[in-house]
């Protein structure tokens, strides 16, 4: 089976589908399938440099990067017909959208990961009626021409585009391949004082990092640890917010070698966002044995409330408040039992399980009459 995995760009500054998109690959590439990426390369940066590229190249995986679309339509045109499999994630980028075309017109099995693109919540943040009616179209593109679409998780298929076949596999987020358990990163708190809560990922409005940062100024007796960046403008509202509070730490943009320290230092990772297809920041914290605060807009939140990795409320400053107050009462015994749970999700987010689920999604499109895969 030889597989193509195309993404538009690996920028880390495009936020979460570059890594995701890399440990999906490593995870199906350390099942011994052959699989191969296409991708674009920025003019102004060096993609050698990216983390999600050297995670991928590190690995000996074979990665095709164009300086534009045009060389990379042109690099599909030859070579789309040499895969069994071409699996594009996302849908809106060009380079996606003739990826499924040249596939189709090969005769290749098609898959997509739309990352949240084809849900009804973003057809809602679409401000411009010309690019809503672009999207609708393209929606209806790949109803047709997408074989497959795979969704992260419940919450992201009950608001998507219904497609004939249409499955969940999570992300990979655990790599259960390196042959050492799942640990929590300690036993108990942080330290013996004040809880510590820890917000990780961009800043943006839709992730309502301004209510979590209320929410702490109406709780007294904990912290919030802020690590990521934004836009100017909202970083600025985001510390007129905060009023200068010495509580709230900013740590900025958090590197992938630096993660490990920043989870060591928290007690709860916190998620508010008013829609999220995943949430990676709270899968990251569960498999570390961190119990997380995630509202009901954010994908895993069903996982959540079913390892019992900790709390599912609504995302408004007074609910968050009033749980932050909870967790700041927590006995040790029970924050250990939250840990324990959370450590379930290694299982449910591990590189092996979703190299299973993904490969079984390929083999099943590949059969002479394939079947539907999932409702």
């Amino acid at each position: 089976m030889r597989v193509l995995r195309v993404l538009s760009s690996l920028d880390p500054e495009t936020g979460g589908p570059a890594s995701v998109f890399s440990a999906a690959v490593v995870s199906v590439f350390g099942a011994d399938v052959d699989i191969e990426c296409l991708t674009l390369r920025p003019g102004d940066k060096d993609i050698t440099r990216f983390p999600d590229y050297e995670r991928m190249i590190a690995r000996g995986i074979k990665v095709h990067a164009f300086s534009g679309v045009a060389r990379g339509a042109l690099y599909l045109l030859r070579s789309a017909r040499t895969f069994d499999v071409v699996h594009v994630d996302g849908c809106w980028q060009s380079l996606c959208i003739l990826a499924v075309l040249f596939a189709k017109i090969s005769g290749r099995a098609t898959v997509v990961s739309p990352h949240e693109s084809l849900t009804r919540e973003e057809l809602r943040r679409t401000r411009s009626s010309f690019r809503l009616t672009i999207k609708r179209l393209l929606r209806q593109y790949y109803r047709v021409a997408a074989d497959c679409i795979v969704y992260s998780s419940n919450l992201e298929l009950r608001d998507s585009l219904a497609h004939a076949n249409a499955t969940v596999i999570p992300h990979p987020v655990f790599d259960d391949g390196k042959g050492q358990p799942a640990v929590p990163l300690r036993h108990g708190l942080s330290n013996s004082g004040t809880i510590r809560f820890g917000y990780l990922g961009r800043f943006h409005s839709k992730k309502k990092v301004e209510t979590i940062v209320e929410a702490v100024l109406d709780t007294p007796d904990i912290e919030l640890a802020l690590a990521g960046t934004g836009p100017k403008d909202y970083e600025e509202r985001l510390r007129a917010v905060a009023q200068d509070d010495d509580r709230i730490q900013w740590l900025g943009f958090v590197r992938r070698q630096d993660k490990e320290d920043f989870f060591r230092s928290i007690d709860f990772l916190v998620l508010a966002s008013e829609y999220e297809c995943f949430g990676m920041a709270a899968a990251e914290a569960l498999v570390r044995g961190i119990p997380v605060i995630v509202s009901e807009k954010v994908g895993i939140a069903d996982d959540v409330r079913e390892i019992g990795g900790g709390f599912v409320v609504e995302g408004n400053a007074g609910r968050l408040s009033e749980t932050f107050g909870r967790c700041a009462r927590l006995e040790p015994r029970r924050y250990h039992e939250l840990q324990q749970g959370a450590l379930l999700a290694a299982e449910l987010y591990s590189f092996g399980r979703h190299a299973n689920a993904q490969l079984g999604v390929y083999a099943a499109l590949l059969k002479p009459h394939h079947v539907r895969i999932a409702g």
